[in-house]
């Protein structure tokens, strides 16, 4: 029996699990959906297939643990079809086979079941991305999950075989590189949490390695969520978590702790091997996602959301071997921020940050053609600047920004009165668009409505929605997402299974019109 979930402290929205798989075709629509646009739109959300409560009773779990669950929206001339899947990890499959939880904390063996402990502990629950053709699940404790485009059937965890290990972790956030096609990506802790070993990789479009690069960081090894990526190098951004299974089970403890006393670090990766690698130390503060990336001048320069402190409530703080009370949200800043690093430098200690923009905000996205590029525009979620300040970062986000560098300004569209705003995507109008001409689509949670809705934004008149995708219930939130152009997955065409052969057509004759004809009155 499914017991009743537990309701984690989450990133805003509806929190309770979705745990259901659904199609719909032929969504119901406010507005016009842009001829223009013709491809899907996926994400993935965390959703808890059964309660997290195997070990300690679930009182070590966070949002992370849950299910990755993947929805796509299939958009074509003018219409939507929509699907639901989980993607049906090792671990996932195990839980279903049993039908309960087995699983306790992510990567710690010692908290799942014995009959599980060597299974990959992957949930496939925080990105999904496509290159060369494939599908990809993805969350940083375990290798990508290769999904079939359009029926979302869970391919396996290989999906490049001989290339990329398919027992190692590898990054959430990917990042491909518009002029050569490469994808550039990491894996961090490949030998356990306590591991010091960190591998770059580098995948061309045809899904073949054509770099590696393999290094330890000699200190405490953090969190590495995302990275940057510019023309001759990978920057990977260390957040200031470290592991501790000291007094675990004890009430409030955990294996991660925020600590204040560690630096951030950001390791700077030449995508030529002949160069070493450096890192670069910054001071404590929380990075989280990269945006616009480039070098100029021999410096390398990119933006990113960065918390003044531990934004992840759900996790304990620490000051130094000290366990601390975490702060009151209230008191941590969330802005968006331009970093420096010259990579020839003498010293390793980075320049202050300069500040972008300084309402609450997350989730930036570029329009991705000219990532590697110095971009003109970034479309990011932030809090609006006449609400209520001191939110906790990932609630009370309800309107979707467009920064302008070359001005300064920002123009800010609301979705409505009681929505939450999840991360953006954005598709060209065309293929030769000019930079940031076309539409932006973001997934809002419609609190008072108890639903949730896909929007549409036309970047030439940024503040209206021209289409809302109406959902006829609530998902829970999602982490990240991404569009995909129709021409880039070819079997968008087949997006729902075909209507079933049940009964002829054309229809017997008694069913043709001339059995339907009026009878003659003559005798």
């Amino acid at each position: 029996m499914v017991k009743a979930h537990n309701h984690y402290g989450d990133f805003g929205g509806a929190s309770n699990p979705f745990r259901a798989e659904a199609e719909i075709e032929d969504m119901e629509i406010e507005g016009t959906i842009p001829k223009e646009l013709d491809g899907t739109y996926y994400r993935v959300m965390l959703d808890p297939y059964y309660d997290r409560d195997f070990y300690l009773g679930g009182t070590k779990s966070i949002p992370f643990d849950g299910d990755g669950s993947v929805s796509a929206f299939r958009i074509r001339n003018g219409k939507v079809s929509y699907k639901q899947r989980y993607v049906l990890t090792e671990r996932l499959v195990a839980e279903r086979k049993a039908g309960k939880a087995l699983f306790g904390m992510l990567r710690s063996p010692f908290s799942h079941h014995p009959c599980v402990r060597s299974v990959i502990d992957n949930v496939a629950n925080t990105n999904v991305v496509v290159h060369a053709g494939k599908l990809l699940a993805l969350a940083e404790q375990g290798p990508p999950y290769e999904l079939e485009p359009s029926s979302l059937r869970t391919v396996g965890h290989e999906p490049f075989p001989g290339e990329i290990s398919p027992n190692f972790p590898f990054t959430a956030h990917p990042h491909v590189d518009p002029v050569s096609g490469e994808l550039l990506a990491f894996g961090y802790a490949l030998h356990g949490l306590l591991s010091p070993d960190v591998s770059v990789y580098s995948i061309d479009k045809n899904g073949k390695k054509t770099l590696q690069r393999d290094f330890k960081f000699t200190g405490t090894l953090g969190i590495m969520h995302d990275c940057a990526i510019t023309k001759h190098y990978v920057v990977i951004m260390m957040m200031p978590f470290r592991v501790d299974f000291t007094d675990i089970e004890k009430e409030g403890n955990h294996q991660w702790y925020y600590d204040e006393k560690m630096p951030t670090w950001f390791a700077v990766v030449p995508r030529d091997e002949e160069n070493s690698i450096r890192w670069f130390k910054y001071k404590n503060c929380m990075p989280i996602h990269s945006g616009a990336s480039w070098e100029e001048g021999g410096k390398i320069y990119f933006d990113a959301s960065v918390a003044s402190h531990n934004a992840f409530s759900f996790l304990p703080c620490k000051s130094g071997d000290k366990r601390i009370p975490n702060p009151d949200p209230a008191d941590i800043t969330v802005n968006y921020v331009k970093f420096c690093i010259d990579p020839y430098a003498d010293s390793n200690e980075m320049p202050p940050a300069e500040v972008l923009l300084k309402v609450p905000a997350e989730f930036p996205r570029i329009d991705e053609r000219f990532l590697t590029q110095k971009t003109r525009y970034t479309f990011l979620d932030c809090l609006k600047p006449d609400s209520a300040a001191g939110e906790i970062l990932y609630h009370g986000l309800n309107a979707i920004a467009r920064h302008d560098y070359a001005t300064g300004d920002t123009d800010f569209c609301i979705p409505g009165e009681h929505c939450l705003v999840q991360e953006p995507a954005f598709s060209p109008r065309t293929p030769d668009a000019p930079e940031g001409d076309g539409f932006v689509i973001t997934m809002i949670d419609n609190i008072k409505a108890g639903r949730n809705e896909l929007i549409i934004q036309d970047t030439r008149n940024f503040e209206e929605i021209v289409a809302r995708i109406i959902l006829p219930f609530r998902l829970r939130s999602a982490v990240h997402g991404n569009w995909v152009d129709a021409e880039r997955l070819e079997a968008n065409e087949n997006f729902l299974e075909p209507m079933p052969s049940i009964y002829a057509f054309p229809p017997p004759e008694r069913f043709t019109a001339s059995a339907f004809r009026p009878h003659s009155n003559d005798a």
